[in-house]
Formats: structure tokens, sequence, C-alpha cells
């Protein structure tokens, strides 16, 4: 008895396994799915930029010295002209005095050489006989000589310089704009050269951004790019246009330390009023190289070979079939189905979903 009700417990749960087997083969899977239309494909690459003045004035001091005074602050607006540092000229006005002294001390000895000699009298003389032809040429020779006017010039020159240097210690402005770059105190001593300050113009912005040098061959003057500012809470997409491309490439060095041949690309921004941008901030710069519109198109991830051919999974009356295509134009991450593949159909996307095969029920998850 207990033999005949092992047997029937037994029967009854191979009939459970292979009611649930069915039941799990006639559930439908439930899967990604990608409804085909027409539409665009391009290649592009990313590069991050640098916004920068339109136009920039970097003022140098041309001799040095010790600052007296800064009329300006870092970011502070300034008209062509406005005083921004003075450097100390007290040394350079004591030299001064002393040179126009020495220039009048010179004339006043020119002046009495001439009086003494008297080039009249020694005409009288030498004509009634008192002094010989020598002695009045030699007289002659002393006023007309060079020695005087040329020590007068040379000073003349030096106190000229003088007055230059000490002007030169007014450091101004050269046009309007805001003052950055200002890494200077009161009471420094700078060496002649040294940086003072930059004027840039506020509303005259541009974007630098380094290329690859391999990547560059798409790249021309006037081309359209978007530029992305990476915010905190979005990131804000605007256009630019490239406006200028170097004629050389320059050696960078990479985030991972290699040596790159990159080449300096110039975007003019459409700066968006709503988006503040100010000299030293970044952004990336997204380059189109190609485009193509139109184009019924599929993640690559979609794709799997089958019997040699490229092929997708696609959905058809509510079933699984497998479909083989071509591919044409393709990017990183896309790729255009040129046959095989009709609009409004529904593709797959994991290829290898646990489950799926060709007459599966399949629904969108």
């Amino acid at each position: 008895m207990k033999k005949k009700w092992k047997v029937i417990l037994g029967s009854l749960i191979f009939v459970c396994i292979v009611t649930v087997i069915i039941l799990n083969g006639l559930k439908p899977l439930p899967a990604r799915l990608l409804e085909i239309h027409p539409q665009s494909i391009a290649k592009t690459f990313k590069e991050e930029g640098l916004v920068v003045a339109k136009e920039e004035y970097l003022i140098h001091t041309a001799y040095g010295g010790k600052v007296a005074s800064l009329s300006v602050q870092e970011g502070q607006k300034v008209a062509a002209g406005d005083l921004l540092v003075v450097f100390d000229d007290s040394e350079l006005r004591y030299q001064l005095e002393q040179l126009q002294g020495q220039y009048k001390s010179l004339k006043a000895q020119q002046e009495m050489e001439i009086k003494k000699i008297s080039p009249e009298r020694m005409k009288e003389l030498y004509e009634a006989g008192a002094i010989s032809q020598k002695e009045y040429e030699d007289a002659l020779s002393t006023v007309e000589s060079d020695y005087y006017p040329g020590q007068l010039e040379a000073l003349n020159a030096q106190i000229e310089l003088t007055r230059y240097m000490i002007n030169e210690a007014n450091l101004t402005s050269p046009a309007p704009g805001l003052v950055t770059a200002l890494n200077i105190k009161e009471g420094m001593v700078l060496p002649p050269g040294s940086p003072v300050a930059g004027i840039i113009q506020k509303d005259g912005y541009d974007v630098e951004v380094y290329v690859l040098s391999e990547d560059t061959a798409g790249i021309s003057e006037n081309m359209p790019v978007t530029l992305i500012r990476d915010n905190k809470t979005q990131n804000v997409g605007f256009a630019g246009k490239v406006v200028k491309i170097a004629p050389t490439a320059e050696e960078k060095i990479s985030a991972l330390g290699l040596v790159e041949q990159r080449v300096k690309i110039t975007v003019e921004p459409d700066i968006p009023k709503s988006l503040e941008l100010k000299p030293g901030y970044s952004l990336y710069v997204e380059f189109t190289l190609d485009k193509q519109d139109d184009k019924l198109v599929v993640p690559k991830t979609a794709l799997f070979t089958y019997q040699s051919s490229d092929a997708l999974w696609v959905l058809r009356d509510g079933k699984a079939e497998i479909q083989t295509v071509t591919t044409g134009f393709e990017n990183d991450r896309e790729i255009v189905i040129e046959t095989g593949l009709l609009e409004n159909e529904l593709v797959i996307l994991n290829p290898q979903l646990e489950g799926l095969k060709t007459g599966k029920k399949v629904i969108s998850e």
C-alpha cells in the first residue's frame, strides 16, 4: 500500500514539474526593446577647453624697483590711462637733479672758455701781429671743438633717459577692462621686466582647447562645435565655432604622463545670457567630424554574429526572431543598419539575455 502511495506522489510531483516548465516556457520574457526610427548619427569627440579673454594686456615693469603704492585691486574695472601701480622714483629724481647740475656747470664752463678766448679779439691781435698764426688757429680750434658740445649732448641724453624712467615708474592701464593677475604688494622690490598685472576685456571671451594632432584632420575654421559647461545641477550646452587653428603642434603631457603632440584650437563661444563664464573656467568642446541623417541606428551592443553575418534579435508578432543585417556608418557607440531592418520594428537590446531563443514570446520590461 505504501509503495502505491509513493508511486502516486511521485507522479504528482513529476506532473507539477512538467507543468511549471511548460508554464515558464509559455511565459513572455521581459527584455529591453528599442523601436527603430530614422535618426542622425555622428562621429564626435570631446576635449577639455579653457575660457580665455579675447583681448588681454600683460603689463610689466620696464626698470623694476620698490612698489610705492597700488591704485587698484584684483577684479577692479578700469579705463584706459587709469593709474595702476606707482614705483618709488626718489633715487631717479636725485639722479636727475645731479645730471641737471652737471649740465649747467659744463655749460657755464663752455661759455667762460669762449668768453676768455674771444674769437673776435684773437682775430684783431693776429691782424695786428700781436700773436702768431699758430696761436690764432689754436684759439679758433678750441672755440670750435666738439668737446663741450659732445659732453653736453651726452649729459642731455642721460637727463632725458632719467625723465623717461621716472615717467615709467607710474604704470597705467593701456585699455579699458578688468584688472587680473595682480600678485604684487606695496613695499615689494621687483627686478626689471617683472609682470605686474593684466587687463582683460570683460565681454570678449574665447575658448582654447588642445586637440591631438591626429584628430585635427576633420577640423576647419568656421566649423560649428558644441560647448558643454558642467555645472553641479546640470550640464549646459551651447554653440560655438572654430576661429583659429594653430599652424604647429605643441608637446603636452597627458594625465597618464604620456608625451602628446597637440594643436591649439581657438573657439568663439555663443554664450547664453543665463550662463556666467570667466577666464580660467573649464568646459568641454565637442567636435563633430562626420554626420549622417535619416538612418536606422542601433547600439553596437545589440549586434551579434550569426552564420558569419551580423544579426539582431527583432520582435515580430510578439516573438523573437534572428534577423541578419548589413551595417554601414558607425561611431564609438552606434552603428547604421543599411539592410535587414525596417522602420518601427522592435529590436531586443541584449542579445545575451538568458532564455532568449527563436519563437520566444518577449515583452518590454
